[in-house]
């Protein structure tokens, strides 16, 4: 099944888990592939990881945008007037007059680029023209073209530097999208804990009911009893007492269910009114797995596979070889700028034409360019904003390396529990099974005792609480061990798929419920061989 459907097969989902609510087989509905499957298409978790890719995603655009050609245009328009003075007009030709009036316009346009080896290249076509109405002399024109590199020799010099910012973009793109396989595999998780939570809490509440029912029973048989003046009317009193304690039970558990049925709920996306009317899981809590007398010595190679496999560490992996690429541009920022532009230029000269026609209007070209060259140096007294992202980004690396290491620790000893704990669940299933069949037994034995005497109605109720709570016992076991399966699942990496280190397409997956529900993958090495 597809992880990235979109809400409307979670919407069928959906209603199809509302409408088997409404039918008579409620149990049957809610299959556990459904709950996976509306799982990873509503879990608000998971929709807000995908977008935090595509945030990582915009990022990464603007990271590379500063390699984009660039247009820089424009238009230029100026009349200046001058007042002059009677002194002013001596050797002037023409009318008198009281000012000048100077007309300057002209036009520009260029491409600048910025090179990923740390170069900048840029060319300028640039029309300019003058004209002063006062004076006889026709408009001068004058078109530039001008070609430029720029080469930073120091800050800003080589690949590493320039195109740190996009390479670390980049990084975070695919720390992003492990992230998200770890927020599905989160939630696979805890929908598999809540899954199984709520069919023992529906199990438990019929054990409640079933001994309150029994307690009701036992107290009408003796009620009939003491009515026909054949029992103490005192043996009403622990009755009703037990059934009182028996009750208080029944409505604790169902009290218990509606709260696993809220927590599976919230994990499924659905609204209140949805979750009221989820029905009960279909199947039964797993028996005890039949696992191999070396399963326990399995626990390192466990734990050494989870460290390639879990999603959380290659995102951490990921994240930290980004902050690397920030702090080697870091400490490359921190150096001072010394920049080399040369560049040449041509021109060509005209007079007359039109306002804006300088380009079109006949001239003289200029015979050869003019070249230049140039060294710029910008040096920084103190320089504390480069020491101080040196200083962020080393600290940001160390954080991410001590994470890194206490993750691993972290993994190996979650997997090392998780086995233990599915160990000893699976050994003490088999003797709680035992103890249930004992107890039943011994619960009709002491009935007929009491019928016939031999024993009390306390020894009848003592051994009725003893077989409810090997019930309970069982049913606890039985949870625990699917529980300690899903995690020892979840620690060991393997609820998804493996993926390539480098993969593409890391936030997209295939997914099989029946791959989810038990050992999986770890089945070969932990369970006994048929």
């Amino acid at each position: 099944m597809r992880a990235n459907k979109g809400r409307a097969l979670a919407a069928a989902w959906a209603a199809a888990l509302l409408a088997g609510a409404a039918g008579p087989a409620r149990a049957a509905d809610l299959a556990l592939e459904q709950v996976l499957q509306l799982a990873l298409a509503q879990n608000p978790d998971i929709a807000v990881q995908r977008a935090q890719i595509d945030v990582a995603h915009g990022q990464q655009l603007q990271a590379a945008a500063q390699f984009d050609w660039t247009l820089a245009s424009g238009v230029n328009y100026g009349k200046t007037v001058t007042a002059l003075t009677d002194s002013a007009q001596d050797g002037r030709t023409g009318p008198w007059r009281d000012r000048t009036e100077l007309i300057a316009s002209g036009y520009q346009a260029g491409l600048v680029k910025q090179l990923r080896n740390g170069a900048t290249v840029s060319s300028t076509v640039q029309a300019t023209a003058a004209q002063e109405l006062s004076d006889p002399q026709p408009q001068q024109n004058r078109v530039q073209l001008n070609v430029a590199l720029t080469l930073p020799l120091l800050k800003g010099a080589g690949n590493a530097a320039v195109t740190a910012p996009e390479q670390a973009a980049t990084l975070t793109v695919q720390a992003e999208r492990y992230g998200w396989r770890d927020r599905v595999a989160q939630t696979l998780y805890r929908t598999l804990q809540a899954y199984w939570s709520y069919r023992a809490s529906v199990e438990l509440e019929t054990v409640a009911a079933d001994s309150a029912r029994r307690s009701a029973s036992l107290l009408a048989s003796i009620q009939t009893l003491v009515d026909a003046a054949e029992r103490p009317r005192a043996d009403l009193v622990l009755l009703r007492a037990d059934l009182a304690d028996k009750q208080a039970a029944r409505d604790s558990a169902a009290l218990a269910r509606r709260d696993a049925q809220t927590a599976l709920g919230r994990l499924l996306g659905l609204e209140l009114g949805a979750i009221a009317s989820l029905p009960a899981p279909a199947g039964t809590l797993p028996g005890a797995a039949p696992l191999a007398a070396g399963a326990a010595a399995q626990g390192p190679a466990i734990g050494t596979a989870a460290l390639a496999r879990r999603p959380d560490l290659q995102a951490l992996d990921w994240q930290l070889q980004a902050a690397r690429r920030q702090l080697d541009a870091a400490h490359n920022s921190a150096l001072p700028q010394l920049d080399l532009q040369t560049g040449l230029e041509y021109a060509k000269v005209s007079e007359g034409g039109a306002r804006y026609g300088m380009a079109t209007t006949a001239g003289r070209y200029q015979s050869s360019p003019t070249v230049y060259a140039r060294l710029n140096l910008q040096l920084p007294l103190a320089h504390s904003q480069g020491r101080g992202a040196v200083q962020e980004k080393a600290a940001l690396v160390a954080q991410l390396a001590l994470r890194q290491r206490d993750l691993r620790q972290a993994v190996a000893a979650g997997v090392d529990s998780a086995l233990q704990a599915l160990l000893s669940s699976a050994a003490r299933i088999g003797l709680a099974q035992q103890a249930l069949a004992l107890y039943e037994l011994a619960v009709r034995q002491e009935v007929t005792k009491q019928q016939n005497g031999i024993a009390t109605l306390i020894d009848v109720i003592s051994t009725e609480a003893r077989y409810e709570a090997a019930r309970v016992n069982l049913l606890q076991l039985q949870l625990a061990q699917a529980n300690a399966m899903a995690r020892l699942r979840f620690e060991s990496g393997t609820l998804l798929p493996p993926v390539a280190a480098d993969a593409a397409d890391a936030d997209h997956l295939t997914l099989e419920a029946n791959d989810l529900a038990g050992l999986g993958p770890l089945a070969a090495s932990l369970t006994q061989p048929n």
